[in-house]
């Protein structure tokens, strides 16, 4: 029977080596691709990242390889028996190598697999009818979540607008009007101020955890708009059929290699690898300090490095359990690092996960069939 809901943080035991693992984590802490776009509605400079658009930062790097060594010295993972799969954005493939290293693996190959991540059969390509459907649950969904704001709309984007300035694109509660409150474009997500607001929020935090210095944000004020990013990206990527059916044939891969594997594979990808999930099987949580209470767990809030840890005791209870393995960003000396779980849901049998799973499937137009349909070559 499914079970999922919002936990406090856990303590950190090694664990017991029976239990199988899997981890689908997100990638690094990255530099921004939307500088161009922001940059003409404020009078301050954009970060200096110091690498190329997308590409993991330094500090990004050196945080993957303290999550590679925390997941060893905490979570149980065998550096002998870790395999690593990644999505073929230079980032994800940095962050796999960084991991490594952290691990102690000294070299191993990294399998870096474009139709695992990108199946071109499950995508909903432009132009396609299936993006109605998308749409419309998009609709539903931004409709649903505005009960759920982490904070006051237009106390934020007064804010935000104090933070940043008047460029040359104008004030920000002009984009829609004053009293025009949050706006829904034609593909159902937040649009105009919000959206900007949105993205602000996420360069603020890929500044701040890479130690950039980006218009003396604080970390209160970070957390409060990468909080509106989160509510951004939930109504993108969250109970609509886009990421499940895309991502089917990853979790099927996934969840086959947890029965099977004989190693613990990581798959580094995107926020949407981890949203498929939280679709599929209407997980929960608010990885405190990063959402208020109010939003009731509904932001499903990830970061860069964070990850889904699925665990399989199949010599002992049968039981399956899914964690949520985040880092919270704060002012610790760097020497510092901790990685913290909260544990998501829990199935007594990994005859109840996968029944679950199919369950999750049918809610979402073509999951089912992607899923059915993926082909994945299982790893022993």
């Amino acid at each position: 029977m499914r079970a999922c809901s919002i936990l406090t943080a856990l303590s950190l035991p090694a664990l017991t080596l029976t239990k199988r693992q899997a981890y689908v984590t997100r990638h690094c802490v990255r530099s921004g691709e939307n500088d161009t776009a922001l940059a003409a509605f404020t009078v301050h400079s954009m970060p200096d990242w110091g690498v190329p658009a997308g590409w993991c930062t330094e500090a990004g790097t050196d945080m993957m390889a303290k999550t590679g060594k925390d997941l060893v010295e905490n979570f149980g993972f065998d550096p002998t028996k870790v395999r690593f799969i990644s999505d073929p954005n230079m980032r994800d493939i940095d962050s796999c190598y960084y991991m490594m290293q952290g691990m102690g693996i000294p070299h191993d190959t990294i399998d870096v697999d474009h139709d695992l991540f990108n199946p071109s059969q499950c995508i909903c390509h432009a132009g396609e009818s299936c993006l109605d459907g998308v749409h419309a649950e998009r609709r539903a969904k931004f409709n649903e979540m505005l009960a759920f704001q982490p904070f006051d709309y237009k106390t934020s984007l007064a804010e935000l607008q104090d933070i940043i300035g008047v460029g040359p694109a104008g004030r920000l509660e002009d984009i829609d009007g004053p009293d025009a409150g949050i706006i829904m474009t034609d593909q159902g997500k937040p649009g105009g101020a919000m959206a900007v607001m949105a993205m602000f929020g996420n360069t603020m935090l890929d500044a701040y955890a890479s130690n950039i210095p980006f218009m003396n944000v604080t970390e209160e004020q970070m957390i409060k708009f990468n909080a509106w990013h989160s509510w951004y990206a939930t109504i993108g990527f969250v109970d609509n059929s886009f990421m499940p059916r895309w991502k089917a044939p990853l979790v099927h891969r996934v969840i086959n290699d947890l029965k099977t594997a004989s190693t613990t594979n990581v798959f580094i990808g995107h926020d949407g690898d981890v949203s498929a999930f939280v679709s599929i099987l209407g997980l929960k949580w608010n990885a405190p300090p990063y959402a208020p209470a109010e939003t009731n767990g509904e932001l499903a809030h990830t970061l860069p490095g964070d990850g889904l840890l699925l665990e399989f005791d199949d010599d002992n209870t049968d039981e399956v359990t899914l964690s949520f393995v985040y880092r919270v960003y704060s002012n610790l000396p760097d020497d510092v690092f901790k990685l913290t779980r909260i544990e998501v849901a829990k199935f007594a049998s990994m005859s109840d996960f996968e029944q679950a799973i199919m369950t999750g499937l049918k809610r979402f137009d073509g999951a089912e069939e992607c899923y059915g349909n993926a082909g994945v070559p299982l790893v022993v």
